[in-house]
């Protein structure tokens, strides 16, 4: 992780990554190079499923972003979570789901709803609690939502019970977007620091961190920004359900969803009000983290869609993790395989002119290049864990067993490299039912490159019927294909621009709503990587296709 520290000596080996490697093969050789690299990094144990806000209904509902606070009196814990009844309808959710517990591990009990949106109120649903106790009172701040999405209305209600809640005549305590929302209150020296998720403008632009402060709780300054992500958008993206933490002089930022729906970034700074992106200390496989201490023991939380309920993991501020992997070059490209603890085609730089001069043409600004699933909902809800099996040669890699969190789904994932291109071919296998339906099953391709394309045109975004023959990533002096052979995949239902990345989900499952996928083994595709120097060179897209054609 960057901007920690390296702890080579632990695994009795030298330490080797991609910028070490020579910067040209010298010949048509492929080589194959593996790495290890162990760094200190924020990290969560087991997630343990603890509450289903399912018990006493009739069908299954889900928790959503969440908050946890210790009664100062009795000492009995409390969840308050958006919450409703599966499928994800985020537009819909107009309660908050509350349950007790003596430890945050539960048993929990379920209680009635801890708040009702209000029309009256300005309320056409509600979102993300959270709770804090200040002078005998408990606050929670909440995002009012409204049909204009550039003028979201945060909201304050109060207790001294944790049961009654009254609406604060503050509110509005102030409107902003897009969707901003997501609030969490942290005391710093002498005045309070509200973060949420927010736009660079109101209407769009740069995902960030927002925060104000305030003194007295419901009078709050202007916005400034305490985190911005290069991921730009509108909805939900890389800043969502902010939380921060205090452990001795550094302060620790978790935000999702950044890589998946079930990916939480953290960040650690030793000034609370500034986080940057080159300051990741750990990943948490968990939707809408919160973050809890139970006397000296921290936990981490997780929630979500087609999640079924809260779970919980402990949490450790330093915990070894060990990254392996492989760079594969030649003259023409340098791959880095990643394998453990997750597994993905973090980077890609290539040359065409075969001078090993590399630029980079694929990254990891969004999901990585890397198989996912969508289960019970669209996005990368379950992203590729550790390889079970890795079977190396010189040009040849496969990777199987690879895992994907809490489904019974594997795949193996095959490479052979050639000197100028390179071919990938992906194996699905199902080992039982998964735990609610499958909306998306998905091989992403995260370029580096700000244009993307296919036989249809260029400037891509959002959904395309189908599997083409060919994708590519465009700039100024480089195209970056994938080719995909006719038929490979058991299906070819859709592919996804995801234009403010540069990336495409091709997607041989995709269906809103989900549908089951028995038991069994599904190709998932065969694709060739090739790289030009001239920009949407779609001649040479067209017979990199036809050659694996």
């Amino acid at each position: 992780m960057i901007g920690r520290k390296m702890l080579a000596a632990l695994v009795g080996a030298a330490v080797l990554s991609a910028a070490a490697l020579p910067a040209s093969a010298g010949n048509d050789q492929v080589k194959s190079v593996p790495f290890v690299e162990v760094d200190k990094v924020v990290a969560a144990g087991q997630f343990t499923k603890v509450y289903d806000p399912s018990v006493g209904e009739t069908e299954q509902w889900y928790y959503n972003d969440h908050t946890l606070v210790q009664d100062r009196k009795t000492g009995t814990w409390h969840v308050y979570a958006i919450t409703h009844a599966e499928p994800a309808n985020p537009l819909d959710e107009k309660s908050f789901g509350h349950a007790t517990a003596p430890t945050p591990n539960g048993p929990w009990t379920k209680q009635p709803p801890a708040l009702v949106a209000d029309p009256a109120a300005g309320e056409s649903h509600i979102w993300a609690p959270y709770v804090l106790y200040d002078a005998g009172t408990y606050y929670m701040f909440y995002a009012g939502g409204t049909a204009d999405h550039t003028a979201y209305r945060m909201h304050l209600a109060t207790s001294t019970d944790l049961v009654h809640w009254s609406r604060d005549p503050a509110n509005p305590l102030f409107t902003d977007g897009f969707d901003g929302r997501d609030p969490m209150v942290h005391r710093v020296g002498d005045q309070w620091v509200m973060y949420y998720t927010a736009n660079s403008t109101p209407a769009g632009g740069n995902h960030i961190v927002a925060y104000r402060t305030s003194t007295d709780l419901r009078t709050w300054s202007e916005r400034r920004t305490a985190f911005q992500h290069p991921q730009t958008g509108t909805f939900g993206g890389p800043t969502e359900s902010p939380f921060v933490v205090q452990r001795g002089s550094d302060w620790y930022l978790f935000v999702c969803c950044d890589g998946g729906y079930e990916v939480t970034k953290v960040y650690q700074s030793k000034d609370p009000l500034s986080f940057t992106v080159d300051q990741l200390a750990g990943t948490i496989p968990a939707h809408a983290a919160e973050v809890v201490q139970d006397g000296g023991n921290w936990w981490v939380t997780g929630a979500g869609w087609g999640k079924g309920g809260l779970y919980v993991a402990p949490l450790d501020f330093d915990a070894i993790q060990v990254t392996k992997g492989r760079v594969v070059s030649t003259r023409y490209y340098r791959a880095t395989l990643q394998h453990a603890p997750r597994t993905a085609l973090t980077k890609l730089e290539v040359d065409p002119s075969g001078r090993g001069r590399y630029q980079p043409a694929l990254d990891s600004s969004s999901r990585s290049t890397a198989p996912y699933l969508a289960v019970g909902n669209f996005g990368a809800t379950d992203t590729a864990g550790p390889a079970a099996r890795v079977e190396s040669r010189r040009d040849r890699l496969r990777l199987q067993g690879i895992r994907f969190n809490d489904e019974p789904v594997t795949a193996d994932w095959s490479f052979t490299f050639g000197t100028r291109t390179f071919d990938s071919r992906l194996r699905w296998n199902v080992h039982r039912t998964t735990t609610a339906p499958v909306w998306e099953v998905a091989l992403n391709v995260d370029s580096a490159l700000p244009d993307q394309g296919d036989p249809g045109g260029f400037g891509r975004s959002g959904d395309v019927a189908g599997l083409p023959a060919w994708s590519m990533a465009t700039g100024p002096g480089l195209s970056v294909v994938t080719a995909y052979r006719a038929g490979s995949a058991w299906s070819a239902d859709n592919h996804w621009y995801d234009a403010s990345n540069g990336a495409v989900a091709w997607q041989p499952l995709w269906q809103p709503g989900g549908r089951a996928l028995p038991p069994g083994s599904y190709e998932g595709g065969t694709y060739r990587f090739g790289f030009s120097a001239t920009e949407r060179d779609t001649a040479f897209a067209e017979e990199l296709a036809a050659g694996l054609n």
